[in-house]
């Protein structure tokens, strides 16, 4: 897992202007793309247990090898919604010293992200977690800062009793 302090910040790696390497994901129909120092592991056939009483973004917890993680619903953050359907893989992220579940509609690979294949984030929904546009063989994809979207859009308790 990776320590708060070790969080590094996306958005300044990409204006270093050095490129980097994104773990590329559909959302919504379209192609996204997040730090992949941020990603622990990427987790399929996985069942979501919801639970009662929750916010919609909250779809419930998967039990990971006997660790219970929650698993959010982002993508109306970015002005998108997930394609109905059924089992989906979840991106398991480790956001301020906790770990938390991002559900997909697909996850494709690991891609580098050249430093001239970067363009401006647009002006859009979910704007104030885009960090930009990618010009890759696969097509645009967005580059998402998911740490401050996790960070500002779930509320772990990551005390220690």
């Amino acid at each position: 897992m990776i320590a708060p302090a070790q969080e590094l910040d996306f958005r300044a790696l990409l204006a270093r202007g050095e490129g980097a390497q994104v773990v590329a994901f559909r959302m919504g129909g379209e192609l996204h793309g997040c730090d992949i120092r941020l990603v622990e592991e990427v987790v399929t056939r996985q069942r979501i247990h919801p639970l009662p009483d929750v916010p919609p973004h909250l779809l419930g917890m998967i039990l990971l090898r006997g660790e219970m993680v929650p698993v959010v619903d982002v993508s109306a953050a970015l002005g998108l919604s997930l394609s109905p359907g059924g089992a989906r893989p979840i991106l398991v992220a480790g956001v301020g010293g906790a770990r938390v579940g991002v559900a997909a509609d697909a996850v494709h690979e690991v891609m580098e992200v050249p430093a001239e294949a970067l363009r401006p984030a647009p002006h859009a929904a979910g704007e104030a977690y885009v960090v930009g546009v990618a010009r890759l063989a696969p097509g645009l994809v967005t580059l998402i800062d998911l740490a401050e979207l996790l960070r500002e859009r779930t509320t772990l308790d990551t005390r220690t009793a």
